[in-house]
């Protein structure tokens, strides 16, 4: 069956980039504006672009979750496709589609990190930019902390929102306002969070979103680089949160070292519907090149314990719940770090771009955290190991990609391993 699921995928794949090829040929053809401005109505339309992400992904896992027993193994493919328009007098939109669809999606083989067959409407916004000022308003990506897409799977997480930024990427201020949220499972915009229930049902549990204010500063001095960045973030009905870090990088030396440092605050906001919060983070990083291709990192978080609280002090992320640990410096691949509870998280990675084309890297996380008050720790290990081949000249876009590792815990039944297996069209 994994034979000729990869053949499937590998056949799957050659058509969609023949395909995506013969799109991107086609939208050229017709263009004659220059840097994505269009001088009419016309090119507005005539100058756009098409992008999108085509993907297919085998995706295993056994004992998942340390329950006992519990293998999954299904395949799933699809992806995003999304046409954005030329800017006229500083105006654009876009508009792309989703689709996802699953071989042998019977209910011992849905997986829940996938979700179900979906086809829908993804992102869909109008956008205004001058200068150094945007604001985008629609369904639409968000690159803010603890907001973001997690694209491994093959559809991704999307918000509707109003989001303007000054700035660039080390000086800028930015604003935020979600008001629905579109999970990697759902086809749909709705009031839901990752912690409400599967089925949608849970009203007591909807929100009317987020806001967001931060800013980020950059300085050099000598040979060396300071940035910073400060957020404001208010969950209604869950939590509000302040969150911070600053690197300090040496830029001229040819080990490139960079220190970092992380604080992350969490408070109850409104009815608290997951729970009180009451969570205080802080962390440290440091990352190093050995040589121009091979970097190493090491990282740690301590999250305080707080009695009563949410997770004994963990963080409550509405929007990245079992989802991906976000900005923690030390994170796990399988499982997130602030669903985990209190204590310490350690991290180490190391990644070598062997060649223009592979890349490979390994990390290390035990979490030595404690999920409520009096209970033991889980000292959660996971050895995870991965690499990626991308091609060159016609095929270029096209890579492969491997995620596979373990993890163990000291009061569990089996050990939980998981293998990620993605073909991936990027155009």
């Amino acid at each position: 069956m994994k034979r000729q699921k990869l053949c499937f995928s590998l056949k799957l794949g050659a058509l969609l980039v023949t395909q995506a090829m013969f799109m991107g040929h086609a939208m050229a053809a017709t263009s004659d504006c220059s840097a994505g401005v269009a001088d009419s109505l016309t090119q507005m339309f005539t100058c756009g672009t098409i992008h999108g992400s085509l993907r297919a992904l085998d995706y295993s896992t056994n004992n998942a979750y340390f329950e006992k027993g519990y293998s999954q193994d299904t395949f799933s493919y699809g992806g995003t496709l999304k046409y954005t328009s030329a800017e006229y007098y500083g105006l654009s939109f876009a508009l792309g589609g989703i689709l996802q669809r699953g071989i042998d999606h019977n209910e011992d083989h849905l997986v829940a990190e996938l979700g179900p067959n979906e086809t829908g409407v993804g992102e869909a916004y109008i956008k205004y930019h001058y200068k150094d000022f945007s604001i985008t308003a629609g369904d639409q990506r968000l690159n803010i902390p603890f907001l973001g897409d997690y694209d491994w799977r093959i559809t991704p997480m999307l918000y509707r929102a109003v989001d303007a930024n000054y700035g660039d990427s080390d000086n800028f201020l930015h604003a935020t306002k979600v008001t629905r949220y579109k999970s990697w499972g759902d086809q749909g915009f709705h009031r839901d969070t990752e912690y409400t229930n599967a089925d949608g049902t849970n009203e007591g549990m909807k929100t009317n979103g987020m806001w967001a204010i931060g800013g980020g500063r950059a300085v050099t001095f000598d040979n060396k680089k300071l940035t910073g960045q400060l957020w404001y973030q208010d969950y209604n009905n869950y939590t509000k949160m302040y969150y911070g870090d600053s690197f300090l990088s040496w830029t001229d030396n040819p080990y490139q070292p960079k220190i970092g440092m992380q604080a992350i605050r969490g408070l109850s906001s409104g009815n608290a519907v997951a729970g009180e919060v009451n969570s205080t983070t802080y962390g440290a990083q440091f990352t190093i090149n050995f040589t121009p291709s091979v970097v190493w990192s090491l990282g740690w978080d301590h999250i305080a314990a707080s009695n009563n609280a949410y997770g004994d002090g963990a963080l409550v992320t509405p929007y990245s719940h079992n989802v991906s640990s976000g900005t923690y410096f030390a994170q796990p691949y399988f499982t997130s770090t602030q669903d985990l509870g209190s204590g310490n998280a350690y991290g180490t990675e190391v990644d070598w771009a062997a060649t223009s084309n592979i890349s490979v890297g390994a990390r290390y996380t035990f979490m030595d955290l404690t999920p409520g008050s009096g209970a033991s720790s889980t000292n959660q290990s996971e050895y995870l190991a991965y690499g990626t081949y991308s091609f060159g000249g016609t095929l270029k876009g096209l890579s492969i990609t491997e995620y596979a590792g373990v993890q163990t815990t000291s009061n569990s039944a089996g050990n939980f391993w998981q293998s990620n297996l993605a073909l991936e069209y990027d155009f």
